[in-house]
C-alpha cells in the first residue's frame, strides 16, 4: 500500500475487500434460494400429477353403469 496521510488507501482497500466479500456471499445465498425454489416447483408439479391421477382413478371408480329407463 502507499504511505499517504491517515492510511486512506488502506481503508479503501479494506472497504473494497469487504464489498467484494458481501457480494460473493450474496451470490451464494441467491444461488441457494434459486435451488430451493426449483426444488419446490418440482415438488408442486409432482404432487399435482399425483393428485390428478388419484382424482381420475376415483372418478372412474365412482361411476356405476347407468340404466336407461323407458
Amino acid at each position: 500500500m502507499t504511505d499517504d496521510k491517515g492510511g486512506h488507501q488502506d481503508r479503501k482497500d479494506t472497504k473494497a475487500a469487504k464489498a467484494a466479500e458481501r457480494a460473493d456471499i450474496a451470490g451464494q445465498v441467491w444461488e441457494e434460494v434459486r435451488g430451493r425454489e426449483t426444488a419446490r416447483d418440482d415438488q408442486i408439479v409432482r404432487l399435482k400429477a399425483q393428485r390428478l391421477e388419484r382424482d381420475a382413478a376415483d372418478a372412474a371408480a365412482e361411476k356405476p353403469p347407468t340404466k336407461r329407463s323407458k
